[in-house]
Parts: structure tokens; sequence; C-alpha cells
């Protein structure tokens, strides 16, 4: 872990080295641009979707039910040649949230300054493949029970992001500031999305880095760090309580001519781990005292999509089958979390099997059978649907 926080600063010093001088044009450019000569794009997508659950159930259960609906508009605007701003406000389920809200300077043609409300840089899935109209399936890859939204979520901070070529290969970076995570230190839950007031003086340091090793850029591998003091600012106990999260992402798409097809590989991979403290006995086991336990919670998807989009068939070649398997593993000993049988704790995995039939590039109808097996062998089984329209 160590290591790869060290590797997160090279190619941040590399786009110094690199970066050639800029021809005078460019340098003269204004940060403010002459009235007139900015430009905005409105873009973003609304959805509708359904749910029906099939385990066998009581007559009283509601097992079919419309659940879900939204609209995300998406503001892109382009203040100057160097300047952009960019904003998603997500209007869904009866409520209204600003996703995110960024303001970013292009330094030179490997440095890019940001600073906002952003989506959070850790692993490929969160700023890449979440948003409605990227996503193959109704749902999303499994969450943390903790709220750690290890896959996605928002923070307040500011980064620094690039690429730079490496003759055939090629290396995308960014490495970010921002408030850091907060522990919940009555259980050891460990909260992310740090939004408005910090709880210490400490802030989060992390970042990604993406090699492309192959000429036609097909394969995409990220390693991504982060690490920030969780705990209370002045609490004796707590103050110095650090958080980490290592992931490795990776994202193959490529064309196989021999099944005319388009196949998509990806996934992503996550590890948190919280420092050793001491937590109250939780207040359900009618038990007095403290305990500790090894606070380390892994979690990923890896995901497999074939499309023949290369068959002469229109409606065949809009077609996308797809398979994701999800795995979570809380805490072995922590009081939250799933358990198995003798009350350890234990691995969930699902099994999401979908269907997509592409109208555009960012409009679908998703079709999925979701199967989710707890660690005390209880299950769950349903069938979603979804309708997707990108803008």
């Amino acid at each position: 872990m160590k290591a790869l926080k060290h590797l997160l600063v090279v190619p941040l010093v590399l786009a110094f080295l690199i970066s050639p001088a800029q021809d005078s044009k460019k340098a003269k450019a204004k940060l403010s641009p002459l009235p007139g000569t900015t430009r905005m794009l409105i873009t973003g997508s609304a959805w509708f979707g359904y749910q029906g659950i099939l385990n066998n159930t009581t007559d009283t259960d509601v097992t079919s039910n419309f659940n879900d609906y939204g609209f995300s508009p998406v503001f892109l605007w382009k203040l100057s040649d160097r300047l952009f701003f960019e904003s998603e406000v997500e209007i869904g389920a009866g409520e209204f949230e600003l996703e995110f809200a960024k303001l970013s300077y292009m330094v030179n043609d490997y440095i890019t300054i940001g600073a906002g409300r952003m989506l959070t840089p850790f692993g490929a899935y969160g700023e890449r493949w979440e948003p409605n109209f990227v996503e193959k399936f109704p749902n999303s890859p499994m969450e943390t029970s903790t709220g750690s939204h290890l896959h996605r979520g928002a923070i307040m901070g500011v980064d620094v992001r690039g690429g730079l070529p490496l003759g055939s290969v090629k290396m995308n970076y960014v490495v970010f500031i921002s408030n850091g995570p907060i522990l919940d230190q009555s259980n050891g839950m460990v909260q992310y999305e740090n939004l408005l007031e910090e709880n210490n003086n400490n802030k989060e340091l992390g970042g990604r880095i993406g090699i492309l090793p192959f000429s036609n850029s097909s394969l995409e591998i990220g390693f991504s760090y982060k690490r920030g003091i969780a705990g209370n600012q002045g609490d004796s106990v707590y103050k110095d309580v650090a958080a980490s999260a290592f992931a490795i992402d990776w994202n193959y798409v490529n064309d196989i001519s021999a099944i005319k097809s388009t196949i998509t590989f990806r996934g992503q991979y996550n590890s948190l781990s919280v420092d050793d403290a001491i937590y109250p006995v939780d207040e359900s086991s009618k038990a007095a005292g403290t305990y500790t336990f090894d606070n380390k919670q892994t979690l990923y998807f890896a995901q497999l999509s074939l499309r023949p989009s290369l068959v002469g068939n229109k409606f065949f070649k809009n077609l996308e089958l797809s398979f994701r398997l999800n795995g979570l593993t809380d805490p072995q000993d922590a009081a939250w979390g799933a358990k198995d049988k003798n009350g350890k704790g234990g691995t969930v995995t699902r099994t999401d099997l979908g269907l997509t039939y592409w109208l555009s590039w960012k409009t679908s109808l998703r079709t999925a059978y979701v199967s989710t097996a707890m660690p005390d062998d209880s299950n769950t089984n349903e069938f979603l649907v979804s309708f997707v329209y990108g803008l």
C-alpha cells in the first residue's frame, strides 16, 4: 500500500517534466471570455423502472411494484479555451440532489486542475460507468452495507488530472485532496461522502493511475488508493484512527470478428481498512463493555457483456447480453453486517443476468434477473425492468 501511495505522485511529476511549452496564442488565452463566446450544452438522462420479487411470500407481501423513476440533467459549460464547468442535478423518487458541480482549468495538454463537489476519482465505476445511460443493467453493482460508497459517491475537494503518452502505451492519472472520511465511533462504520463540514483538520489524499497497455486502447487497468483520518478532532480515543482504501479496476472492449460481436469485460475490486480501535458493545446484545475487531471490508463486481454488433440483422445487433457477479464481505466480528448462522460475518453474493435492447447509444430497454445469496443461506430473487432515455 505504501508503494502505491508513493506511485500516485509519479505521473504528476512526469506531467510537469514532459509538458511542452505552450505556444504564444495559448499562453495569452484569457481566463474570462468575451461576452457571447461561451458555450453551454445540456444533456443527461431520464428513467423509469419496475421490480418484481420472485420468492415465495405470504399474501400480504407486495411483490410487484413500479418503484424507480428520475431525471438527471447534466450541464456542460465552456467558459473559455481553458476554463470549464460541469454539473449534474438528480431528480428522482421525489428527491432533489446536486450530484456534482466542478470547475476545471486546463494548465496544458497534460495537466488539468479541478475544484468543487466532484465524483470521487477512486476506481473507474463512479466517474465512468455509473451514469444511467452507460450502465447496462437496470440496477447498479452491489453497494456496501455501511454507506462507504466505494463504487461511487461525491467529495468536496481539489484534483489534478491528465494523460501521458508513453509510446504505444498510454497512461492517465488523477491525484486529489478532499474532506476526509467520518468514523462512526459507536460501531466502526465509515462514511465517505463528507460534503459539508469536516470532523477534523486532516484531509484525505488519494488518486488513481490508469494504464492502457495496447496500441488500440482496448484494455485499461486502473489502480486507486486513498487514506484519511476518520476520527473526531480532539477525541482522545479516536482522533488518530484512519481509514484507507485500495481498488483495482479493469475495462476491456473489443470487436471479435469470429463471433461478429463486441465484448466488454469490466469490473472493480475494493478493499477498505480502518485502524484498530475500541468500540462499545452493540446495545441489542444487552451486554456491557467494549470490544474490538479487524475492521476490513471488501467489495467487488465483475461484468461480461456480449453484443452481436457486427451482424447484419438490425434487431439482433442492438441486443446485449450481460452477466455480473457481485460480492461483499463485511468484518467477521463486527456487530453489524451480514452474518452466517453462527453469528459470524460472511460474504453476500449477487448474480445479475441482464438483456438490453439499445434504441440508440444512450437510450435502452433493460431487463435483469437478480439473485442475492446471504451468508445464512437465505436468498432473494428479483426481476427488474427499466427504460432509460439519454438526452
